[in-house]
C-alpha cells in the first residue's frame, strides 16, 4: 500500500562560519581566510589548516585567476582554477569563456544560490 502525502517544511539556513565567504561571493568578491600560525591562505576558505591550526582572519584577495584545467558537459563549462594569494585551488563555473581563455575573474551570483563563477579577463585593467 502507498499513501501519497504532501508535506511541506520550511527552513531558516545559517552559514555560520562561512558566512563572510558566502556574502563575498554575492558581492562578486574573493573573501579567504588566513591562519594565524603558517600564513596559508585558502580559497575556498578551510576552516581548520593544513598545519592543523584552526585560528584564522578573513582576507579579501584580488579575485583574479589563473584556470588550470577546464571540461564542458551537460551542465556547463567548468574549470579547476588557482586565485591569486590563495594557498589552494577550487572549481568555478565558467561564464562566457572562448576555448583559449585562461585567466578570469571573479563575478557576482545570487546570495540564495551561492556559487563560484569566473568571468574572462577582458583587459589589463581588470
Amino acid at each position: 500500500m502507498i499513501i501519497k502525502q504532501k508535506l511541506d517544511l520550511n527552513y531558516t539556513l545559517s552559514f555560520g562560519k562561512m558566512t563572510s565567504w558566502v556574502f563575498g561571493l554575492s558581492e562578486g568578491k574573493a573573501i579567504a581566510l588566513k591562519c594565524s600560525q603558517c600564513e596559508k591562505s585558502f580559497f575556498p576558505p578551510q576552516r581548520i589548516c593544513d598545519c592543523t591550526s584552526s585560528k584564522n582572519e578573513w582576507i579579501e584577495l584580488s579575485g583574479k585567476a589563473n584556470i588550470l584545467v577546464k571540461t564542458s558537459g551537460v551542465d556547463g563549462d567548468f574549470a579547476i582554477a588557482k586565485f591569486e594569494g590563495s594557498d589552494n585551488s577550487a572549481v568555478v563555473k565558467l561564464k562566457g569563456f572562448k576555448i583559449d581563455e585562461m585567466n578570469g575573474k571573479i563575478s557576482s551570483c545570487d546570495p540564495s544560490q551561492p556559487s563560484l563563477n569566473l568571468i574572462p579577463i577582458k583587459s589589463r585593467n581588470d
